[in-house]
């Protein structure tokens, strides 16, 4: 069967002719998190059939923002993939800015695609001096986020050093940013300040 294209001299359409896909762009959000096997993928994107995902990721591979399996059977995104961030960031601060929080009962929900969300909220400042680095442990996941002026990094499982915060929560129980300080103790809660005021508000 021959590729689906809008066959329009357009950088919009070309764009379109790849990402545009369904699914597509949700593949890309979980390998911005990290590398992922084929079932894992698959967990994470329920309602997607096997042959369906074999295509997105055959086709996201040949356009070359996909390697093919490691030694380890894990997709990851090539430096080209990875060149979509900002593209997802920007989507999750449109799509916070634009709608209220959304999500039945019933809606699948991991805990790390908040990660991304929270990098979407970072806001670069030259005069913040410090480096912060966080970890968040809830119901035995573990993910850490740091901070600096300019940038802010985020990986799954023990942080690389250790941690000036200890979160006891995943990643949205910061909205209630009181209530989550006042549980840390003294020590932590001016770091955790300090980390919380890198991010703005949708």
């Amino acid at each position: 069967m021959e590729k689906r294209s809008y066959r329009q001299a357009c950088a919009v359409a070309r764009g379109s002719d790849l990402l545009g896909e369904r699914w597509t762009l949700l593949i890309v959000r979980d390998l911005l998190i990290a590398p992922r096997r084929f079932t894992e993928l698959q967990t994470r994107l329920k309602g997607m059939g096997a042959n369906l995902l074999t295509k997105r990721l055959r086709d996201l591979t040949t356009a070359g923002l996909v390697a093919s399996p490691d030694a380890d059977r894990c997709y990851a995104l090539t430096e080209r993939g990875l060149a979509l961030e900002p593209l997802i960031l920007e989507l999750v601060r449109w799509t916070l800015r634009s709608f209220e929080p959304g999500g039945g009962a019933q809606d699948l929900h991991f805990p790390d695609w908040d990660l991304l969300a929270l990098k979407a909220l970072f806001k670069p400042d030259v005069g913040r001096t410090q480096r912060f680095l966080a970890r968040f442990e809830s119901d035995g996941w573990v993910a850490w986020v740091s901070v600096d002026s300019t940038s802010c990094h985020f990986g799954l499982g023990e942080p690389p050093a250790p941690p000036d915060i200890r979160f006891p929560c995943l990643v949205p129980a910061l909205r209630s940013r009181g209530e989550i300080v006042g549980k840390l103790s003294r020590q932590h809660q001016a770091a955790a300040q300090g980390f919380l005021d890198a991010f703005g508000n949708a």
